[in-house]
């Protein structure tokens, strides 16, 4: 990755800062000339009452300064929204995009100093509570050997696993794996409760050596997990969602046997039309600069969205 770009990008966005304000600068200034032009031109009319000149004088002054003051805080509010564009994380940012390797491990810090890094923001006075989508492609090419331990495809949280059944001991919000020797998903979401309980949805009989996507959509205490955009499952919590400030973790120890793709958070519950807008785009089977093992796109087919519907 350029480490310049942030430099760079920081010194187009002062210039254009610099040539806006001076823009700014010059419309006021031909436009107090022409007001004054105006002005007088006017009470230089023969006949013109120099009271009444006067005091229109003073009316057109008044007005124009409240003129400017509309236009400068339009400014000001455009300028705003334009810094926290450029500056301020964004609410669905893509943690993967594009495509790695399931045994690839990859580390998404949320250290905000870390340059590198890409927060994950918490939903923000939504109405039914704590919200959140993630959202990821994956192509299993098999289910491995082991028939004790998960194969980890992505959680948010810690990587102090389970050296058993290789699931993260303290924090999944959520996690992602799949379930040993056998094309069964398990998702885990982590709740607040004297024991730190966990909540967890099984979806079996995923196919392999096909992309799917799965959605964990969270709102307030639902939680339901979507296969290309038909609901596989829903659990509805006994306890209030845990969530934490912690790193994401993917394709750690070992991983899967497979691909991942476009991993990407939402910050808030996505309707049904958007969950099918992102299948409806499928994945981007192009590399991911955190991935320098995959050298082609390859030819990789789709599984029908009526895969799920005896389940419905």
């Amino acid at each position: 990755m350029n480490l310049e770009q942030p430099q760079n990008q920081g010194t187009n966005i002062q210039n254009n800062m610099s040539t806006v304000n001076n823009n700014v600068s010059n419309f006021f200034t031909n436009m107090k000339q022409n007001f004054n032009t105006m002005l007088t031109g006017f009470s230089n009319e023969p006949g013109a009452n120099p009271q009444f000149s006067s005091s229109n004088t003073i009316i057109a002054k008044f007005a124009f300064l409240i003129l400017v003051f509309i236009i400068f805080v339009i400014l000001i509010n455009l300028g705003i929204s334009l810094l926290i564009y450029f500056i301020m994380p964004k609410d669905d940012p893509y943690v993967i995009k594009g495509m790695i390797q399931g045994s690839q491990p990859a580390t998404i810090s949320q250290d905000p100093n870390n340059s590198k890094s890409i927060p994950i923001l918490k939903s923000n006075n939504q109405n039914a509570g704590i919200e959140f989508t993630w959202s990821t492609w994956i192509y299993l090419d098999d289910l491995g050997t082991s028939n004790t331990k998960y194969q980890h495809i992505f959680n948010k949280g810690d990587n102090n696993y389970d050296s058993t059944t290789n699931i993260s001991s303290v924090n999944n919000a959520p996690g992602l794996y799949l379930s040993p020797a056998t094309n069964e998903l398990h998702v885990i979401m982590n709740t607040v409760s004297k024991s730190d309980a966990i909540e967890i949805i099984d979806i079996n009989n995923v196919p392999i050596k096909k992309w799917v996507n799965v959605i964990i959509r969270l709102k307030n205490t639902i939680l339901d997990v979507y296969i290309n955009g038909s609901i596989a499952g829903r659990l509805v919590l006994q306890n209030v969602p845990k969530q934490n400030y912690n790193n994401v973790y993917v394709c750690q120890n070992g991983g899967f046997t497979g691909k991942l793709a476009d991993l990407r958070y939402f910050s808030r519950a996505l309707s049904i039309f958007e969950i099918n807008s992102v299948v409806s785009k499928g994945p981007n089977t192009s590399t991911s600069e955190l991935d320098t093992t995959v050298t082609s796109k390859g030819n990789y087919s789709y599984l029908s969205n009526l895969w799920y519907a005896s389940k419905l």
